[in-house]
């Protein structure tokens, strides 16, 4: 049995999509920082997969939120999702919504497609464009909820969003959504965020993808299945493919990439979601 982030004991859990049975594992969940667990996961059948995944307590001390702030003539400038981690001080961040344009390997100024708030600044507003009106929102005390938004929406008491391409898990139940690109139902690499039942969770996962012989990637229903499997009662669908990104702190001034990108480096992004957290007590590592 492969062993992932030295943890080898694997909970099998099986949804039926459609006519055919999906089969998603997921590893023990460990403490990475306070408030922060880390687990694996993959998917069986003609798209096997690997997932990455964190969990986030946010009512842990220390738990903070952090996105792209508003820069240049246009919304924001791209960076790596390390380069972000770095420049802000976080501990976790992985890309958020679909941008354009894409896909320059430099810091190029770009547009963000679908709400993006950054400590309580709007950098994006929402338009309710379909297909990129999907938003993760949490407030100052860290409150979050999952919800479609549009040029009405209220988001006074919104302090960091981000937003993808349509709610994949509502009520615990696989609803599936495509993306603003019509690939929903092609297996590729995915970013994905959802919230527990009581809302206490945050669940923030990557599926790897375009890499033959490690991991197909992902439809968005077995993304969906993969999100119910790590625990989430609602999720929505960022951007995906090349993008697909997850870093955190080596606690010694650099980033770890825990994913493996699709393209074979990062993607410069447009947004990212970062989290701050405390470091673990020396004897819980």
């Amino acid at each position: 049995m492969k062993r992932f982030f030295g943890l080898c004991l694997l909970v099998a859990v099986s949804f039926c999509t459609g006519a055919n049975a999906t089969t998603v594992k997921v590893t023990r969940w460990r403490p990475v920082f306070i408030g922060i667990d880390q687990a694996s996961g993959s998917i069986d059948g003609s798209d096997a997969s690997v997932a990455f995944a964190l969990r986030v307590d946010l009512r842990a001390p220390g738990i903070h939120f952090y996105t792209a702030p508003h820069q240049g003539s246009l919304n924001t400038v791209a960076s790596t999702t390390s380069q972000f981690l770095l420049k802000y001080g976080l501990q976790a961040a992985i890309n958020a919504n679909f941008f354009a344009p894409c896909c320059n390997a430099t810091n190029e100024q770009k547009t963000v497609l679908g709400l993006a708030v950054s400590d309580g600044n709007t950098v994006s507003a929402p338009d309710g464009t379909p297909g990129q009106n999907a938003s993760l929102l949490i407030d100052q005390n860290n409150h979050a909820s999952i919800a479609e938004t549009a040029d009405t929406t209220d988001i006074s008491n919104v302090f960091n969003a981000v937003t993808g391409s349509g709610i994949i898990v509502q009520d615990g139940l696989n609803v599936g959504g495509d993306t603003p690109f019509g690939d929903g139902a092609d297996p590729n690499p995915r970013t994905s965020v959802g919230l527990s039942k009581d809302g206490r969770f945050l669940y923030v996962v990557v599926i790897d993808g375009r890499q033959p012989g490690y991991s197909v990637g992902t439809t968005s229903m077995e993304t969906a299945d993969l999100m119910i499997g790590f625990g989430a009662f609602t999720a929505i669908n960022l951007d995906g493919g090349g993008s697909t990104d997850l870093v955190e702190d080596n606690g010694h001034g650099g980033a770890t990439i825990v994913n493996k990108p699709s393209g074979g480096a990062e993607r410069f992004d447009a947004n990212q979601l970062g989290i701050r957290a405390l470091p673990l007590p020396p004897f819980v590592h």
